[in-house]
């Protein structure tokens, strides 16, 4: 692609709603993709695959890191959701619910500029047709289907190490609490000299303030999980906001993406 791409917002929601809608009354469901929009490639998508739902969240952690790759100015996302007991399920087209179920088709475009909409819209079964009800619209500040995050604020992906900013840290050094976890991890040293590497890299990363992302807290998209990268944690999983936050080191993109047309 030769010109700049130019997002309009407006357009590129219209498309995708128009493409998804179509697209689901047309075969009966949608697969799972997300699309990114770059300045330099134009639209660039990718359909989500796993083998069975407990992997959905790493197919989710996966397209995540694909968009933060690309370095988006929004992304897209398309899904066939069902959800039952406040727990939302994603299905893929061999798996599509049948008649009688709760399901949705769920569309959603964020940009990095904050502008953000979501649309849900119930699927009606009727024999072998499907028909849509009327779409929930929500923008922003009101949508709770973010299912990659937000991407801008928060770019960190689970695996990746980082560093907390310039005289912060996760525990302030002159609370009684810093003081127990050093004493804690030196009489470890003392009593378990065979492991005290472990014990020692704990010390000076906490010093530093290094740790491993372990996951993105569900009920605030700009807060991550912090846990050490040693085996040795007396300090349990930390919830931290990511502006704190600086990458040290980022885990590498999924290599097997299968893209769409």
């Amino acid at each position: 692609m030769t010109d700049e791409f130019l997002f309009d917002f407006e357009a590129e929601f219209s498309l995708l709603d128009i493409g998804a809608t179509s697209s689901l009354l047309k075969t009966g469901t949608v697969r799972p993709t997300v699309l990114a929009y770059t300045d330099t490639m134009g639209v660039e998508a990718v359909s989500l695959c796993w083998n069975d739902n407990t992997s959905v969240t790493d197919a989710l952690e996966q397209a995540r890191r694909y968009l933060r790759e690309l370095q988006p100015v929004a992304y897209g996302v398309i899904a066939h959701v069902s959800r039952h007991n406040g727990t939302l399920m994603y299905h893929q087209p061999e798996a599509a619910p049948k008649a009688g179920s709760n399901d949705f088709l769920a569309i959603a475009l964020f940009a990095k500029d904050g502008v953000a909409r979501a649309v849900t819209y119930p699927v009606r079964h009727h024999a072998d047709r499907i028909a849509l009800g009327m779409p929930s619209v929500t923008d922003a500040d009101t949508t709770d289907w973010m299912p990659l995050g937000d991407l801008w604020n928060n770019p960190f992906c689970v695996g990746d190490i980082v560093r907390f900013r310039l005289h912060d840290r996760p525990v302030d050094p002159t609370s009684p609490l810093w003081q127990k976890v050093v004493d804690l991890t030196r009489l470890r040293i003392q009593e378990d000299q065979p492991n005290a590497d472990d014990y020692m890299a704990f010390l000076d990363d906490l010093r530093n303030g290094i740790f491993r992302v372990a996951g993105r807290s569900e009920a605030h998209p700009t807060r991550v999980l912090l846990r050490p990268r040693t085996v040795f944690n007396p300090l349990g999983t930390l919830t931290i906001e990511a502006s704190r936050l600086t990458l040290v080191e980022a885990t590498a993109p999924p290599e097997d993406r299968v893209s769409a047309p």
